[in-house]
């Protein structure tokens, strides 16, 4: 019997509306339906919970009801479960999802059938260093940013690929992008469009004060390091977007593939580069 692990948008009427739906079609298919502990505390219904410990053993697929942010998010709390994540689009931007909400149900017969491959996606490892010592680490499937804050004041950003300086930039920001992330904040920035099948790292500076600012492409191999020099304490370093530690003056953020892939399931039915031209053809990203 397969588990199924939904995980809803809670803010998103339509998600929680397919939540209910979803989980009668898992059982009527002979699978086994079962909700992140947010989802089974919001619904009351916590017999129902996969938990938070050792997902991998409980369920064997994840079905996300959302946008691209309820995947990202769900990307980091699976990381290293192994667990393959089928992203179902109820938001704006699709572009991580697989499917349309209406499609929903035929993508559930495939998914019980075993009819449907999984995409390996690299994932960042980021570490502040501070005074010598790491004092916290993240890991993300986007990017890493580290931005000045609301002061109008650039930071400068001292910058390393392992032990090698490449420069130090004057800027409003850097991004550390995956392949994945290649299409999101580094797009808009100026960055290249990557493949998300490859694996590498992708530098690129936020409103550089100079015109020597490039992406720079590292290896999957290589390690990004950036001190940050600034003189005011508003600088902020944010991993998909969506978590955020407060970064000091001298501090260091050393980014690297991380030991985790996420897994997605893909269905077949459509390719990247057919996505990344009907997002262009739109302007959705």
């Amino acid at each position: 019997m397969i588990r199924i692990g939904i995980i809803p948008h809670l803010g998103k009427k339509d998600a929680l509306a397919a939540t209910r739906e979803l989980m009668g079609l898992i059982e009527d298919l002979g699978g086994k339906p079962l909700v992140d502990p947010e989802t089974a505390e919001f619904f009351g219904m916590r017999e129902a919970s996969f938990g938070s410990e050792d997902v991998g053993k409980r369920i064997d697929l994840a079905v996300v009801l959302g946008g691209d942010g309820a995947l990202l998010a769900t990307a980091r709390n699976l990381a290293g479960s192994g667990v393959p994540i089928l992203g179902v689009n109820v938001g704006h931007l699709g572009f991580l999802t697989e499917v349309e909400l209406p499609q929903l149900r035929d993508a559930l017969s495939r998914l019980i059938c075993g009819n449907y491959s999984v995409e390996e996606r690299m994932m960042l490892d980021s570490r502040i260093i501070r005074d010598g010592e790491e004092i916290e680490s993240f890991v993300g499937l986007n990017d890493t940013v580290v931005t000045k804050g609301a002061f109008a004041r650039m930071i400068r950003l001292e910058t390393y690929i392992d032990s090698h300086y490449i420069g130090t930039y004057p800027a409003d920001g850097v991004i550390v992008a995956t392949p994945t992330g290649s299409t999101a904040y580094s797009l808009s920035a100026g960055g290249p469009i990557v493949n998300p099948m490859m694996h590498t790292l992708i530098v690129t500076f936020i409103c550089p004060h100079t015109l020597f600012a490039r992406s720079i492409v590292a290896s999957e191999d290589e390690s990004v390091r950036v001190v940050v020099i600034a003189s005011h304490d508003e600088v902020m370093l944010t991993v998909d977007g969506q978590v955020g530690f407060k970064l000091m003056d001298k501090d260091e953020v050393v980014v690297r593939k991380a030991p985790h892939v996420t897994r997605l399931v893909r269905l077949g039915d459509r390719s990247f580069y057919e996505v990344l031209r009907a997002r262009l053809a739109e302007g959705r990203i």
